[in-house]
């Protein structure tokens, strides 16, 4: 009786080739896919720190902005405050440069409508809406800040 040695090495080895070749044609194939079906990139940064001028007649809040190129972007910034029971409040809709992917770095101008601000804690409210051909996303940052003297 004449003994065979099982093929299973030389089969394995295939397996392993053939498995490796398809794990390094299929990440680019689908980095392309998901890559076209991604959502664009928007995002909002309110600042946590408000600079106080004009003896409150102002303050300037420091933002962050991307979106897509191509896109339209709407920002609104609202700080509000408790300055001796009183609500001091204002809002600020700076004009942002056109669109294209890197991050935009302003400061809103807010002005209050009732009080003056005062050096203190505030709350601030950053809203950025986006369109572009896809529709309309709205996004916000909103957290207490510091309001600081010059």
């Amino acid at each position: 009786m004449k003994v065979t040695r099982p093929r299973l090495p030389w089969l394995a080895a295939v397996a392993i080739g053939a498995g490796a070749a398809l794990a390094v044609a299929l990440p680019a194939g689908a980095a392309v896919s998901v890559a076209s079906q991604s959502p664009p990139v928007q995002s909002v940064k309110l600042g946590n720190q408000a600079t106080l001028d004009a003896n409150g007649a102002v303050v300037f809040a420091p933002v962050k902005v991307v979106c897509a190129p191509g896109a339209q972007a709407y920002l609104s910034v609202t700080v509000t405050e408790n300055v001796n029971g009183f609500i001091a409040s204002g809002t600020a809709n700076p004009i942002l440069r056109p669109c294209d992917g890197t991050t935009q770095k302003l400061q809103a101008t807010v002005v209050p409508t009732q009080r003056a601000f005062k050096k203190g804690v505030a709350f601030g409210q950053a809203f950025l809406e986006v369109c572009d051909f896809n529709g309309c996303r709205n996004i916000a940052d909103q957290h207490n800040i510091q309001i600081v003297k010059a």
